[in-house]
């Protein structure tokens, strides 16, 4: 069994100071000319370039020269451009905890300890770790934390999740990219994550009565399914149009076809996934009815 934690690269909490380049920054510069250096202090780890897309580097400041400028610790490694933004942040790094599940509810903070400790990936909108133990049998909290000064955010800052042992039924990219938000870079994987729960919800919710769920390993009509209903919801949580509104109402048409039995879930093979005879209604005489007109309560 094993666990897959996602967390924000850059959530706000750990978000100290923005500002921008006043001027391009060379590959190997060590200055860097800012709109404003207010907020930004000695020692402070800053990314330059934007964040979660390629070509953002960490870099340290050595000292707050006046308004406008800052000395580097270390020269930066790429080029930058004027008008580019410049973030400082609390930490660099991730504390992952870890605490075990007694009760089904969140324990208590100091049931909580570091499991391990994971750099942000800038250039990606979240940073991952894979707890090769990690089930349902525990619960995981995060924190952004500075290994120079030790500096951390608060441990209930951010909300507990449950270890998972299921996979989900698809991705938050391929969510992201049939809703069109592949560049939407305001948009936190977290938000998408949401809706993408929200979706595998109402398909178990339905598919519970003939189906063996979750399903472990996911059918290619389950993993569709999630993405057609998940990207809905998304884009109708962003638009809440007429257009959004007929996407949801058209998932979960489809869906409502696997859950009464017109189209069943099958694996790979082909094979018929379905535990039961029966289904949660009735939409033809190829099944059995749950009720007669002869019968009597």
């Amino acid at each position: 069994m094993a666990t897959t934690l996602r967390i924000d690269s850059f959530n706000e909490i750990n978000v100290i100071e923005r500002s921008e380049l006043a001027a391009d920054a060379a590959e190997g510069a060590s200055e860097l000319l800012l709109r404003s250096t207010q907020g930004i202090i000695d020692g402070q780890v800053i990314y330059v370039g934007h964040l979660s897309r390629e070509g953002i580097e960490k870099a340290s400041v050595a000292s707050v020269d006046d308004e406008t400028t800052v000395t580097l610790s270390a020269p930066l490694k790429l080029a930058h451009k004027a008008y580019e933004p410049v973030t400082a942040v609390l930490g660099d790094k991730i504390h992952i905890y870890r605490a075990v599940n007694v009760t089904d509810m969140v324990p208590d903070p100091e049931a909580f300890t570091v499991l391990v400790t994971r750099e942000i990936d800038p250039d990606q909108m979240s940073t991952y770790y894979r707890d090769s133990a990690g089930s349902s049998g525990y619960w995981y909290r995060f924190t952004y934390f500075n290994e120079s000064t030790l500096a951390e955010t608060d441990l209930l800052e951010l909300p507990a999740v449950r270890g998972e042992t299921a996979p989900h039924y698809a991705s938050v990219r391929e969510i992201r990219e049939a809703a069109g938000f592949q560049n939407a870079y305001n948009l936190s994987d977290s938000r998408v994550e949401l809706w993408r729960r929200t979706a595998e919800a109402e398909i178990n919710a339905a598919l519970a009565g003939a189906y063996v769920i979750p399903f472990d390993p996911v059918p290619e009509i389950v993993h569709a399914l999630t993405i057609q209903l998940a990207a809905a919801l998304l884009e109708d949580d962003a638009y809440h149009s007429t257009t959004t509104a007929k996407k949801i109402k058209d998932a979960r048409a489809a869906l409502k076809d696997y859950q009464l039995g017109s189209i069943a879930v099958t694996d790979d093979q082909g094979i018929d996934l379905g535990t039961s005879e029966t289904i949660s209604g009735w939409p033809n005489e190829s099944v059995p009815r749950y009720f007669r007109m002869e019968d009597r309560f």
